[in-house]
């Protein structure tokens, strides 16, 4: 009975620190200010603004990857929120911008949400409602140049759109909790799918996510995380699969990898119901005040053979202070055959707050 009473006191303090759901995801998840354990309300936020040069010669300067945030938390007893927008101090915009005067013109507009619930914690956990980013995505997710535009998912060194290590989950019944060793999270997608129905999920849509951490062997990370699309135009449902691990191989290095097994639309190549497998291999190197991140990724279709493609990636990210840093990169996804390969080299200022 004491074991079990002290597992159930564990969870319910691990927990803590989920606190109504990931935010700010990149692999910084809350090292802002809102991850203050008192009650309140605590604010948050980051800036980015970046320039990059494309394949084709085009360029700008903006954040079309929506990396720039600005949220809140709240806490008070066991109840607490997260609310988080995007938006872009480059256009004025919170996405590409490229679907103005359309009827659906969300890219117009300056802040679009992207994460919003409320819940409570409990002794076994976390359980809420809202929009969450999916244990897909937050799990595994070793990128430091998500949402910019040298991003892996961009370029194939990830999966990427709904469904992938990309965008959230709405509409969803969500859990979690961490166990010691081992953090657990569930989402379930609860709205039906009618015409009145606006989330980016049908219900029975779910995603499930385990990580197990310094549990073998310290400095091993490694774990598993599904997506699954319950409803196909009426056809059998699909699921993404990813089994991901790090290392810490040294103080200031790190190993890691991500197998992905994806059926979900949209996830392997863009607006494409192609299937595929994606294989990850990274290197995280720290060298004073610069961390360097060296990626090799290859993509296997099981459609046609010009979908197939390997993806190398460089980037530097030199910290000028705990909450500021310039990120200079280079990713390029080449087909194997007459597909269109894409490049794209960059630099972004950040600054947390």
């Amino acid at each position: 009975m004491k074991k079990l009473l002290s597992l159930v006191l564990l969870m319910g303090l691990s927990s803590l620190s989920y606190a109504g759901g990931q935010a700010m995801s990149g692999g910084e998840h809350n090292h802002a200010s809102s991850a203050k354990a008192s009650s309140g309300v605590h604010f948050y936020g980051r800036l980015y603004i970046g320039y990059d040069k494309t394949s084709g010669s085009v360029q700008r300067l903006d954040d079309g990857g929506g990396k720039s945030r600005l949220g809140l938390k709240i806490k008070s007893g066991n109840i607490v929120g997260n609310l988080e927008y995007k938006f872009d101090i480059g256009d004025g915009t919170s996405g590409a911008g490229n679907n103005c005067g359309t009827n659906n013109a969300n890219g117009c507009q300056t802040f679009d949400m992207h994460i919003g619930n409320l819940g409570f914690m409990t002794p076994l956990g976390y359980i809420g409602a809202g929009t969450f980013e999916a244990p897909y995505k937050t799990m595994g997710q070793f990128d430091t140049n998500m949402d910019t535009a040298i991003a892996l998912n961009s370029h194939g060194g990830f999966s990427q759109g709904q469904g992938g290590i990309a965008g959230n989950f709405e509409g969803a019944m969500a859990y979690h909790a961490m166990m010691g060793p081992i953090e657990l999270g569930f989402m379930y997608a609860a709205t039906d799918n009618t015409a009145n129905d606006n989330t980016n999920t049908d219900r029975g849509d779910y995603s499930l996510g385990i990580t197990f951490k310094d549990m073998v062997m310290s400095g091993l990370t490694f774990g598993y995380a599904t997506y699954n699309d319950n409803e196909v135009s009426g056809g059998d449902s699909e699921s993404n699969d990813k089994f991901f691990a790090s290392y810490k191989v040294m103080p200031n290095m790190g190993v890691f990898a991500s197998l992905e097994d994806l059926e979900v639309a949209n996830t392997f190549v863009a607006s494409s119901n192609t299937n595929g497998q994606i294989e990850t291999f990274g290197i995280h190197y720290a060298i004073g005040s610069t961390d360097l991140q060296l990626v090799a990724a290859e993509g296997d279709s099981e459609g046609a053979a010009n979908q197939d493609y390997n993806t190398r990636s460089i980037s530097a990210k030199i910290n000028l202070s705990k909450h500021s840093d310039i990120t200079i990169g280079y990713t390029k996804q080449d087909f194997d055959q007459d597909g269109t390969d894409i490049s794209t080299s960059g630099f972004g200022l950040t600054h947390k707050f």
